[in-house]
């Protein structure tokens, strides 16, 4: 099913050939450059919504204020190099901060006001740290566009609350075992489950597959959030629930009227049948966290485990993966130890002897 963007309509130009604008009423016309469906497409789009943030002639940007930094970030290569669903991300933070402060100038907002704003956002810690990371990144736009002084660093010398919780919550193997008992293959909820556990991908991957991200017995696709490739053999359990389907025509899971789930309706859908199953705390996002703890389990090196799960660090993949593998690797090296001691025993009483002979 091909994607489906706001604002953006297609017509035959002269030579019959099929051409994409972006129209919208008070707003520059756009005539995309790239073909329809691409990234490059993609960031094309993106431009265009940025244009929609700021109207034409809306020049009540005030300049040297935080307004005219995001407005400048949207325009910078930091932010049209992201990842689409990043950039909504990044977009929805920004665009509450300028709800509150877009006028006020952007050098008003010294280390000791900035520490004010992570204090006042203790309760929310996730969303306090990613603020100070885009609020380095204006500090960066402003310095280079000369709104701001040269050594004006603020965001350095502040630090966001501490994180103390693990997100999602990690199911256990009795929860997805009720998951898998309530909902039997052939239900929707349950599609959707082994494409998350057995091919260990993101929510957010998982409801864009088509039937080319599954085609030759593996699952392949770019990670939409990091760019990552990932090749991920479809094992027994993903193939018989991929054989008993529901399969969309366009998407592998599709909504009414055969349309592709937006993020919301898939983790509705899903929240519903965890609520069912009799595990509500559990979440999709919980599930690629299972894929990684059966990796470490299971005795994959680091290595083999990002492999599947497409991390692209260590320490983000142990996280999702579960730091308790320090019980399971003492025991292993402690094993090790008990296995060498006869040899370090039989050596020392040998060399007893030889000094004794002497």
């Amino acid at each position: 099913m091909a994607k489906r963007y706001a604002y953006v309509g297609s017509f035959e130009d002269r030579h019959g050939k099929r051409r994409w604008r972006f129209r919208r009423k008070g707003y520059p016309t756009h005539y995309f450059k790239e073909p329809h469906g691409t990234k490059a497409f993609d960031r094309e789009y993106a431009a265009c919504i940025e244009q929609e943030l700021v109207p034409v002639g809306a020049g009540r940007i005030v300049p040297g204020s935080v307004s005219d930094a995001i407005a400048r970030y949207y325009s910078d290569n930091a932010f049209h190099d992201l990842a689409p669903a990043t950039q909504t991300v990044y977009r929805g933070v920004l665009e509450r901060f300028r709800d509150k402060f877009g006028n006020d100038p952007l050098k008003a907002f010294d280390a000791d006001r900035i520490a004010r704003l992570m204090t006042a956002m203790r309760h929310k810690p996730h969303a306090a740290a990613r603020l100070r990371k885009l609020l380095a990144q204006l500090m960066r736009i402003g310095r280079r566009a000369k709104i701001i002084p040269h050594g004006f660093d603020p965001v350095k010398d502040t630090s966001a609350p501490k994180t103390v919780s693990e997100g999602y919550h990690r199911w256990t193997e009795d929860e997805l075992a009720a998951f898998e008992a309530k909902h039997p293959l052939g239900t929707k909820p349950r599609l959707a489950f082994a494409l998350l556990l057995y091919g260990a991908q993101r929510s957010g991957d998982v409801r864009l597959m088509t039937r080319e991200s599954i085609a030759g017995g593996r699952v392949r696709l770019d990670q939409s959030k990091t760019g990552n490739a990932v090749d991920v053999p479809i094992v027994p359990p993903l193939a018989e629930a991929l054989e008993a389907g529901p399969i969309g025509a366009g998407t592998l899971l599709e909504a009414k009227h055969g349309e592709g789930y937006t993020p919301k309706g898939f983790y509705n859908m899903m929240k519903r049948a965890c609520i069912a199953a009799g595990v509500p705390h559990c979440s999709p996002h919980g599930l690629r966290k299972s894929a990684a703890r059966r990796c470490r389990e299971a005795g994959c090196s680091d290595d083999q485990g990002m492999a599947i799960t497409g991390h692209k660090t260590v320490k983000e993949y142990r996280r999702y993966a579960g730091e308790d593998a320090r019980g399971a690797l003492a025991d292993a090296a402690m094993a090790l130890v008990l296995a060498n001691l006869p040899e370090k025993v039989a050596k020392a009483s040998t060399q007893s002897i030889e000094k004794a002979a002497l």
